[in-house]
């Protein structure tokens, strides 16, 4: 009662100034009283969505889970679903559906990625998981703007704007309980990847259950290239759930959640439902159910469009195994770099658990190069035996990696002399292909040892060449492997591995026998507010090599033939190093660092700034054989489109060159 009394906003004895900083002070510290430690916090929801197009064209196909908004005739859909969340720390991490209907073709949710926002971690540094910084919390401070705009009985009217107009910062108000600083209800506003925002949140009322919310409603607009979209999603937490049975869709479910939804269906919904049904009657007066039966419809729109447009990805195996596989015709899964050119890309990933302890999972990272018409190809597959220690058997095969050596072309001059006109002669440019077979297995949190057998081949590219002078196109070589890894301070800090390659004698017909080391040290180190410092340094060198070993090829030292997105190895590498001098060093020494921030430099720019999503700045330096001093520097940033990158090489201090690599981002966390 003393704290309410001298909180009121005609008492003399404490200024507005005084009252402001008490009020943000206690929400900031409001979390700090709460016992989060509980483990498997469960609570049944209700969830519902309206969703309604005002324009649409085909390249809304490009839209990953907008396909069969696309394939339906209406233009509106509603659904409702029934799950069962369990929090950890605040975050909804696990997932349990009961029921689930909807208006959209194979009872589909419209916009699944938005649901995220139903859910928001407000006294997290951020509202999801990686992005839009939380006004509430208090590292989050310097990025806001706030203003008390009333004090009235134990409650206050709390405003925030950010202090930059970036993507990552939200606007609105909040009601703050004085006397304990709990968030009793928010409205947050803004705009990310393509899509703004309007999030009404209802928070609970005491103890865990206060940090999330008991009500949510988020409207949402979504335009892209000439569509327009508009949404409204609506969640109601700790609600009585459903009896226990298996997961139900279809109109099964809706007619379960006649009698268990918490709140009435709006006039709009109904109007929905009522179309829909009235369609599926015209089509099948004599069934609920309802399929297209024209065989060229279903095969265009359900087996090419929908496998070839959007992300395909399942589960079988009574969900012990699943798949997912990037859009193999979609045009965003392009990248661009001053070296290798436009760079298509796919990705595939298949898996299947056995038990607690036993997985098989593998993983297809495929790309193609229109300027070197070439294809490569990276594929692992690893099978786990202990999970705990994470004990594995890998198989690994990358194709396509071009080398170029000098060596070869050498000895050929050495063995025939001028009887061949040596210039007309392709003889430099080989094809690798690496297999590998290994186990790994970690002794504890800080070592882990792994051991194998290593295959490479090199094939000539122009191997007629070869054929005409009667010589092998094709070489090979066989070694032993092994690796040491340790984390000198445990699972989240330093890595180091060290390398040791020996070839094998008698293996294959190859005469290369070479013996080589690398050590190699990476910290990837989390800042707050979305900041990350990456670091990386090495070397490595050939102790033995005879006149054979032809091909000089360094694991922890190469180019990345298929460059990803901006979370796919964007940092620790070099940009503007051409390829030959990766596999023409005898030894080498590295070192690379970058630096990660989502308000840097270009954040600070009016209009451009608004859609920045994170900044780096990169610096290389390595030390080879014939380039004693090679620095690189970088700028690069991303938004909702594309990734770019801008930077500058340098040769002992001097300018040597400079290239651009860009990737589209557009969709990719949808």
């Amino acid at each position: 009662m003393l704290a309410m009394i001298l909180l009121l906003p005609f008492t003399p004895c404490i200024g507005k100034g005084s009252i402001d900083t008490l009020v943000l002070h206690r929400m900031f510290n409001y979390r700090s009283q709460i016992d989060t430690t509980i483990e498997g916090y469960q609570t049944s929801a209700y969830m519902k969505f309206r969703v309604k197009t005002n324009r649409r064209n085909p390249t809304l196909l490009c839209v990953p889970h907008l396909y069969h908004v696309v394939r339906s005739g209406n233009r509106s859909h509603v659904g409702e679903s029934m799950v069962t969340l369990t929090y950890h720390d605040g975050k909804p991490t696990d997932s349990e559906l009961h029921l689930r209907t909807s208006t959209a073709r194979r009872n589909r949710i419209v916009m699944p990625n938005i649901q995220a926002y139903l859910t928001p971690n407000i006294y997290h540094s951020t509202l999801m998981s990686d992005h839009l910084y939380s006004p509430f919390h208090a590292r989050n401070k310097r990025y806001y703007q706030y203003k008390i705009l009333s004090v009235f009985g134990t409650n206050a009217h709390v405003e925030f704007q950010p202090r930059v107009n970036n993507t990552q910062a939200v606007r609105g108000h909040a009601i703050v309980d004085v006397e304990s600083g709990r968030i009793i209800r928010c409205m947050l506003a803004g705009e990310y990847d393509m899509v703004s925002f309007e999030i009404h949140l209802t928070m609970g009322s005491s103890g865990l259950s206060s940090l999330l919310p008991s009500s949510c409603k988020l409207k949402v607009k979504f335009t892209f290239l000439g569509n327009h979209m508009r949404g409204i999603y609506e969640a109601v937490y700790g609600i009585t759930p459903p009896p226990p049975g298996p997961e139900t869709i279809g109109m099964d479910a809706r007619a379960a959640l006649d009698s268990l939804r918490p709140v009435a269906l709006s006039s709009e919904d109904v109007a929905i439902y009522s179309e829909f049904d009235s369609l599926r009657r015209a089509h099948t007066p004599d069934t609920t159910v309802v399929e297209d039966k024209n065989f060229f419809k279903d095969f265009l729109w359900d087996v090419v469009g929908e496998n070839l447009l959007r992300r395909i990805k399942g589960k079988f195996g009574n969900d012990h195994g699943y798949y997912r596989i990037s859009p193999i015709i979609n045009p965003l899964y392009f990248s661009y770099s001053h070296r290798r050119g436009l760079t298509y890309r796919l990705t595939a990933r298949i898996g299947y658990t056995f038990d607690e302890n036993h997985s098989l999972n593998a993983r297809l990272k495929a790309g193609y190069s229109f300027k070197l018409s070439h294809p490569y190809f990276d594929l692992p597959v690893t099978y786990t035996f202990n999970e705990h220690n994470n004990g594995h058997l890998r198989f690994y095969w990358r194709h396509g990696e071009l080398q170029t050596t000098s060596t070869v072309l050498d000895n050929l001059k050495d063995k025939y002399g001028e009887k061949f006109d040596w210039d007309t002669l392709n003889l430099d440019y080989f094809k690798q292909s690496r297999m590998a077979f290994t186990a790994y297995y970690e002794l504890n949190k800080y070592v882990g040892l792994e051991s194998g057998i290593v295959f490479n081949r090199w094939k000539s590219v122009h191997a007629e060449d070869f054929e005409a002078m009667g010589n092998p196109s094709i070489y090979k070589s066989c070694a032993l492997a092994e690796e040491l890894t340790i984390r000198p301070l445990g699972w989240h800090g330093p890595i180091v591995t060290i390398d040791y390659e020996r070839t094998l004698d008698g293996i294959t017909e190859a005469k290369m026998n070479y013996e080589k080391w690398e050590f190699d040290c990476s910290y990837l180190r989390p800042l707050p507010c979305l900041r990350a410092l990456s670091l990386r340094a090495g070397f490595g060198f050939y102790t033995r090599k005879t006149k054979d070993t032809y091909f000089l090829d360094f694991n922890n030292f190469r180019e990345d033939n298929i460059p990803g997105g901006w979370n796919d190895e964007w940092s620790g590498d070099f940009e503007l190093l051409h390829r030959n001098w990766y596999n023409s060093s005898h030894y080498y020494v590295r070192g690379n660092a970058s630096y990660e921030s989502p308000l840097l430099l270009l954040s600070w720019v009016p209009l451009i700034g608004k859609i920045t999503e994170k900044e780096r700045i990169y610096i290389g330096v390595a030390h080879l054989s014939q380039i004693k001093l090679y620095e690189e520097l970088g700028y690069s940033f991303t938004n909702r489109l594309l990734s770019m990158g801008v930077f500058v090489s340098f040769e002992k201090c001097h300018y040597h060159s400079a290239g651009l690599r860009f990737g589209f981002e557009l969709f990719d966390r949808w």
